[in-house]
């Protein structure tokens, strides 16, 4: 009997430590009431004891309340951040912020703000009564929701301006390239894939999958070349479906190597360096828009589909 004492008073004892944390009186009150809450709504709550926040998730997303100050407890709703970063699973830092700015400016309740490699999301409150934040919980859940949708279609906005000022300045800096010896010299791109070995996985001209889809070679077929064997650098850049170009670190073009065409009556085949990534879903389903650059001059225009 002892025994179950002590670990029932164990258990006690820990409990109590989980909610108290560094709280005040009022905050741990306050901590407790609006975990009873949750509970008793079904949001299966915990409490991070990192923070003292009472947290839940929806939906696979997380949220989690703060307490702060005294008489009244100032409540921050929390919603999990949008990542920002470089990455392609990322959002972009300066379109991030006209987007946060656009959402910040329609709604007047959730505060969108940008740090270094995150956009917080959150709602303050300040109420004397756990009962005073519970009566507007769901008003207030329901506006994350909105600010969510909201958010990423004015990021969609900003990133397309962006997108589009980036190529009418790089049209503006091609008008005065002259013209590459390369215009009308080629009569075909053709497109394979590869595994992360260099083995071939779809030949030449045949359907490109997603599901075994790593890295991508293409095929260029000149026509017959009758001044001596020129040496050329060829570029390739390839759009995805979502207007988002793919590119090399640090450069603006998705592949590149340097290639002899040698004189010839003859067309000839000519390969460019594979481009792509060994992480398995890189490769989305739609359209790519391919061209194919020689000294800065759009020589070709095509594309290719993934299935």
């Amino acid at each position: 009997m002892k025994t179950i004492k002590l670990i029932w008073c164990l258990l006690l004892a820990s409990t109590v430590q989980t909610f108290a944390g560094d709280l005040t009186p009022a905050q741990e009150k306050a901590q407790r009431s609006l975990y009873a809450y949750l509970l008793k709504e079904k949001y299966d709550p915990s409490v991070d004891t990192s923070d003292n926040s009472v947290c839940f998730r929806r939906a696979g997303v997380l949220y989690w309340i703060t307490f702060d100050e005294d008489s009244p407890i100032l409540y921050t709703f929390h919603r999990k951040a949008f990542k920002v970063g470089s990455d392609e699973n990322s959002y972009k830092r300066t379109p991030a912020i006209i987007a946060v700015n656009e959402v910040n400016r329609s709604h007047k309740t959730v505060k969108l703000t940008v740090e270094e490699k995150k956009v917080e999301i959150a709602i303050q409150v300040y109420a004397n009564k756990t009962e005073d934040f519970t009566s507007v919980f769901d008003k207030y859940f329901k506006r994350f929701e909105n600010v969510d949708a909201d958010f990423k279609t004015a990021y969609r906005t900003a990133l397309k301006a962006e997108r589009e000022a980036a190529e009418r300045a790089e049209r503006e800096a091609r008008k005065n390239i002259p013209p590459s010896v390369l215009r009308d010299a080629i009569a075909n791109v053709s497109f394979r894939l590869l595994d992360e070995n260099g083995n071939e996985k779809s030949a030449y001209d045949q359907p490109l999958r997603s599901f075994n889809a790593r890295y991508i070679q293409a095929r260029i077929e000149f026509n017959p070349w009758k001044d001596k064997d020129t040496d050329f650098k060829i570029q390739l850049k390839v759009t995805k479906p979502d207007g988002n170009p793919i590119y090399l670190p640090n450069k603006k073009v998705t592949a590149e190597g340097d290639i002899t065409i040698q004189k010839s009556k003859k067309n000839q085949m000519i390969e460019i360096d594979q481009f792509g990534s060994s992480k398995e879903g890189f490769w989305k389903a739609g359209e790519y828009k391919v061209e194919v650059i020689e000294g800065g001059d759009v020589v070709y225009l095509t594309s290719f589909n993934i299935l």
